[in-house]
């Protein structure tokens, strides 16, 4: 009899191992069928989290950008325009963004000069191609930039502005109309670093944007608004980079760090 029953525990261990097999195989197959017709692979399963595809901890070193204009490397800093008359300055990452996907970007930027000063900076994609750059003064080296989407930072108050101390988002370089996604920066951005943290949400078709001083503890939230980034950039990737401008009234701009992290 315990002979018998050593058999019978025997076969009730593998019968349960067995049963364990099919049931992982059916499992498989399950989620494989699952996302057929979908375009995923069982692989993306395990894919968790945002994946940073632009990173300079400075620009001092890193892959190169495509610069034009008055954009320079200084130091470990980008310099967009430096403290002359009538500059315009872009520069590009050889790395597309897709709207299709949600994105976050984070930089530090620095506008400093005299009491008198201009214009601002630009956090912008485009489809005009790397060497794309638009005019000077309130063009913020965008303006004209026919396929873009420019968020803009701008420190002076041109005709059509609220203010000298605003955040707006600008599609087609329209950068002398009247913004209708704006709003004034509750912060000061000329004359101090200013972080700033922009992002799409690919699903729900919403841009936000976020400055906090740097050294300072408190992020504020300057706009979240639903928007079509796809159909603005006429649904293709794009060049994403900055540019900036100066005009009767100059400042020095730069750009000492940047990320892009996708989702």
């Amino acid at each position: 009899m315990r002979r018998f029953k050593v058999v019978s525990t025997v076969r009730t261990v593998r019968g349960e191992q067995a049963m364990r097999k099919r049931w992982a195989h059916l499992t498989a197959a399950t989620v494989v069928a699952a996302l057929a017709g979908t375009g995923l692979s069982t692989p993306a399963l395990a894919q968790t989290g945002p994946t940073k595809v632009i990173s300079y901890a400075g620009f001092g070193q890193g892959p190169s950008l495509h610069k034009v204009g008055s954009a320079s490397i200084h130091g470990s800093s980008l310099r967009l325009t430096s403290g002359t008359k009538r500059l315009a300055g872009a520069a590009w990452s050889k790395t597309k963004l897709n709207a299709k996907q949600s994105f976050e970007t984070a930089f530090d930027v620095s506008m400093t000069g005299e009491v008198g000063h201009a214009d601002g900076v630009a956090f912008v994609l485009q489809n005009d191609g790397p060497k794309a750059k638009g005019g000077y003064g309130g063009s913020l080296g965008y303006g004209g930039m026919t396929h873009s989407v420019a968020i803009e930072l701008d420190t002076f108050k041109n005709p059509n502005d609220v203010d000298n101390n605003h955040i707006a988002v600008v599609t087609g370089g329209a950068s002398d109309a009247a913004q209708p996604i704006v709003a004034s920066s509750p912060i000061m951005m000329f004359g101090q670093t200013v972080r700033v943290r922009i992002t799409w949400l690919a699903g729900t078709k919403t841009l936000k944007v976020r400055v906090r001083a740097v050294g300072g503890s408190q992020e504020y939230k300057v706009l979240d608004k639903k928007f079509d980034l796809r159909k603005a950039l006429g649904y293709t990737k794009a060049f994403a980079g900055f540019t900036g401008g100066t005009g009767e009234d100059v400042s020095v701009q730069e750009i000492n760090n940047w990320s892009v992290k996708v989702w």
